[in-house]
């Protein structure tokens, strides 16, 4: 993408409207002492053909600049306001998390079973209980 382009560009001091350029342009983009940038393509000759020197080719930014700072700026904008607005979104009055205490956690035990005691939790032959 090319974010620059060379289109021709008249001195309106120079240029004496004799139109020698306008029928040298084989787009159509000279209506001095105006160009037309969007059918202008730079092909340089209407510099050749004008007896005054009026016409120079200048460096102008393309549409895909012209895009690109639009995008790039509603970018900006965007990020800015989501800066802003996202405290307003967290409410201020959530409880605080205090990670130092101890957090019991309860158990299940399922009716009508027994705890095994002993040997018979250890295991028959273990050495234990």
């Amino acid at each position: 993408m090319k974010l620059t382009r060379r289109v021709a560009a008249i001195d309106g001091d120079r240029c004496v409207k004799c139109n020698l350029c306008v029928r040298a342009c084989p787009t159509s983009a000279l209506r001095p002492p105006r160009v037309l940038y969007s059918r202008c393509t730079g092909c340089g000759l209407c510099t050749y053909t004008c007896p005054r020197g009026a016409i120079k080719m200048a460096t102008r930014l393309s549409l895909a600049a012209y895009v690109f700072i639009v995008a790039v700026a509603l970018a900006g904008v965007a990020l800015a306001g989501l800066a802003v607005l996202t405290p307003y979104f967290y409410p201020s009055n959530h409880p605080t998390i205090n990670f130092t205490t101890n957090i019991t956690i309860p158990t299940f035990i399922p009716a009508n079973v027994t705890m095994p005691t002993g040997e018979e939790a250890a295991g028959a032959g273990s050495g234990f209980g």
